[in-house]
């Protein structure tokens, strides 16, 4: 082992590199969620306190759909709850990890342009 090698120690990687994210929809139009009402995601994706997310806030509809981005395991729960045209007015103000949002703009480029 090189001196250089045994000071650099472990290399730090964070949770969000390692964790399995869903691949997004083949197609756009899949995605269909809903755009109006209230709505209490299932504990599988929000498993804080019971909280209500109204679809007309754009708070709320931006912190459900990061949820959803991060947090489903499902791909069925992708098109279940987001809406497409809505997250394209979202995209930009979206906090996601680098790898979600790569794999969300390389197959639908039109968020590369909403960003």
């Amino acid at each position: 082992m090189r001196k250089e090698e045994a000071s650099a120690g472990p290399v730090a990687t964070s949770y969000s590199e390692h964790r399995p994210y869903p691949a997004p929809p083949e197609h756009w139009d899949e995605l269909a969620g809903p755009v109006v009402g209230h709505l209490e995601l299932p504990r599988s994706i929000d498993w804080g306190p019971p909280r209500t997310y109204d679809l007309a806030d754009l708070t709320d509809r931006r912190i459900l759909y990061e949820r959803v981005l991060r947090e489903t395991s499902n791909p069925e729960e992708l098109c279940a709850w987001i809406h497409g045209p809505s997250l394209a007015a979202l995209w930009a103000t979206l906090w996601l990890p680098q790898r979600v949002r790569d794999a969300w703009e390389d197959r639908f480029p039109q968020l590369r342009s909403a960003a």
